[in-house]
């Protein structure tokens, strides 16, 4: 046999082999059944340490008087801080939006007389003292002289990113929970963690059932609950 033909069947013999190995390998890599797929879950109840109260002021002056339109929002304004600071929240909790200042009209058939001036503006408190803006907001008749006031609460979780972390971890350690229970009856075990990936957080009221592909963050009630979903794959051994 001459070298030439002895170099191609060590060639061959070696491609075969390679081939033989690699397929090996990749049927294994391939083959169903040595992964799992587990979706784990996660809430937990708790309650806001923070608010941010929203009220919106409106006065009205008729005839063309603004200095009197201006004058009426800063006594009605002046009138909060002072009832705000009785209940402990200082002026550095409070933020204000320029006032808002618009004509007003009567109609009568196809003419307008002007009438006056409307006065808005809104007010932030964010503080961490719930129970006092509650009482105000809750029973707003001394903040009531005269002026309109509309006002929303808006309830906020200093220590919310230290709880979405911990529904993480709760809701990664459910999965595993579930796939050793999947394959309890079988012959194989849960291994280690090929891929994780969290869902979105859905923070509501308590024991809501609303579910959305973005995510919630519901900040209208003092206590919350927040929920998490963990997708994880696992090894089976």
């Amino acid at each position: 046999m001459n070298s030439s033909l002895k170099v191609g069947l060590i060639l061959g013999v070696s491609l075969i082999i390679s081939a033989v190995i690699f397929g090996s390998y990749f049927y294994q890599a391939q083959s169903p059944g040595q992964t799992i797929s587990v979706v784990g879950a996660a809430s937990k109840d708790f309650e806001a340490d923070q608010v941010k109260w929203t009220l919106n002021i409106e006065e009205e002056v008729l005839g063309n008087d603004l200095t009197a339109g201006y004058v009426k929002l800063q006594a009605i304004r002046e009138k909060i801080f002072a009832l705000l600071a009785t209940k402990g929240i200082d002026r550095e909790s409070i933020t204000m939006k320029p006032a808002y200042v618009y004509k007003e009209y009567d109609y009568n058939g196809n003419s307008r007389v002007f009438r006056g001036y409307q006065f808005q503006q809104t007010i932030y408190v964010i503080t961490d003292q719930v129970d006092a803006v509650e009482a105000l907001a809750f029973d707003p008749v001394e903040l009531l002289d005269g002026g309109t006031i509309n006002s929303t609460l808006e309830y906020f979780y200093t220590g919310i990113d230290e709880l979405k972390k911990e529904l993480v971890g709760e809701a990664t350690r459910n999965a595993r929970e579930r796939a050793e229970k999947m394959v309890e009856q079988t012959d194989v075990k849960v291994g280690k963690i090929v891929s994780v990936r969290s869902g979105v957080f859905q923070i509501t009221e308590p024991n809501s059932t609303r579910v959305e592909a973005a995510g919630i963050h519901d900040t209208s009630t003092r206590r919350q609950q927040i929920r998490v979903t963990a997708h994880v794959t696992f090894n089976l051994k």
